[in-house]
C-alpha cells in the first residue's frame, strides 16, 4: 500500500493574455507551499520524509529530503483536467540520489524523486471482493477512495520510458523518466491521459489528485530533491473558447 498511495490513507483527497487560437489551454496545480498540499503518512513506516517550502529563483517549490523513510504530499485536481489539459509538466532536482540495482522488487522501490497521479475508481469490471472492499472503506470513512495511479520517478537505473507494475499494488503503474544527472533541475512534461490507455489499456477515468514522494525506507537510504511548477496544458494544436485564458 506505501507504493502506491491507494487506499485509506488516501483520504486526503477530500475534497492573462488575450485568446489567440493557437495558445495552448492551461490548468493550474496549487503552488508548494499553499494549504492545498496534505501530507500522506504510513502507519507501518515510522519515519517521515521531511517536506519544506523553499523558493528557488523566485518561484515556490518544495525541498524533500528522506532518511530511511517515507510519506508523500498530496493535493487535489479538478476532476475534468485532463479532459482539455492532459499534458503534466513540472520541474524537479534530485540533490542526492539513491543507487537501487532492482527498483521493480519491494525491496527497491525506492526513488529519489517521484510525482504520482490518482484516478476515480470505475467499478465496471471490478471484482466483487474489490467493490465490497471499496464500499467499506467510503461508509466508514465518508470520502470516496481512489482507484489506479500511474507513477512517473526519477529512477536509479531505467532508462527514460521503461514501465513496470508497482511491486506494492496492481492498481498502480510506474513510468521511468530516466536517471537524470543529480545537482541540476529537469523540465518534464507527461501526457497523462495517453500514458493512462498505454497502461491500462482503458481511457482515463477524472482525475482526483496529484501527489509527490521522495522515499527510502526499502532500502534505509538517503535522499533529497525538489519539486516545482506544477501545471496541466493542452496538447499542440488545441484552440481556445471564448473566454479562456493562453499560457503566459
Amino acid at each position: 500500500m506505501r507504493g502506491t498511495c491507494i487506499g485509506v490513507a488516501c483520504l486526503l483527497l477530500a475534497g492573462g493574455a488575450p485568446a489567440v487560437e493557437s495558445a495552448r489551454l492551461r490548468t493550474g496545480v496549487s503552488p508548494p507551499g499553499s494549504a492545498d498540499w496534505k501530507p500522506l503518512e504510513f502507519r507501518s513506516i515510522e519515519r517521515h520524509t521531511g517536506y519544506s517550502p523553499v523558493t528557488v529563483e523566485g518561484q515556490p517549490a518544495f525541498r524533500a529530503e528522506s532518511e530511511c523513510g517515507a510519506s508523500a504530499l498530496i493535493v487535489s485536481v479538478d476532476a475534468s483536467t485532463l479532459e482539455r489539459t492532459p499534458i503534466l509538466r513540472w520541474r524537479w532536482k534530485v540533490e542526492k540520489p539513491l543507487d537501487i540495482a532492482d527498483e521493480r522488487s519491494r525491496g527497491g522501490d525506492d526513488f529519489a524523486a517521484r510525482v504520482y497521479l490518482l484516478f476515480r475508481f470505475e467499478s465496471e469490471g471490478a471484482s466483487w471482493f474489490e467493490r465490497s472492499r471499496r464500499a467499506l472503506g467510503e461508509t466508514l470513512y465518508g470520502q470516496e477512495l481512489p482507484g489506479n495511479a500511474l507513477n512517473y520517478v526519477w529512477s536509479s537505473r531505467a532508462e527514460r520510458g521503461a514501465a513496470w507494475p508497482n511491486p506494492f499494488s496492481e492498481h498502480a503503474r510506474m513510468v521511468s523518466l530516466g536517471p537524470g544527472e543529480p545537482g541540476h533541475w529537469r523540465e518534464e512534461e507527461v501526457d497523462v491521459a495517453a500514458d493512462y490507455r498505454w497502461q491500462f489499456e482503458a481511457d482515463p477515468p477524472e482525475l482526483l489528485g496529484l501527489a509527490i514522494m521522495t522515499d527510502s525506507d526499502n532500502t534505509c537510504g538517503s535522499a533529497a530533491a525538489l519539486y516545482a511548477g506544477f501545471h496541466f496544458v493542452a496538447r499542440d494544436g488545441a484552440r481556445l473558447a471564448t473566454g479562456e485564458k493562453a499560457v503566459p
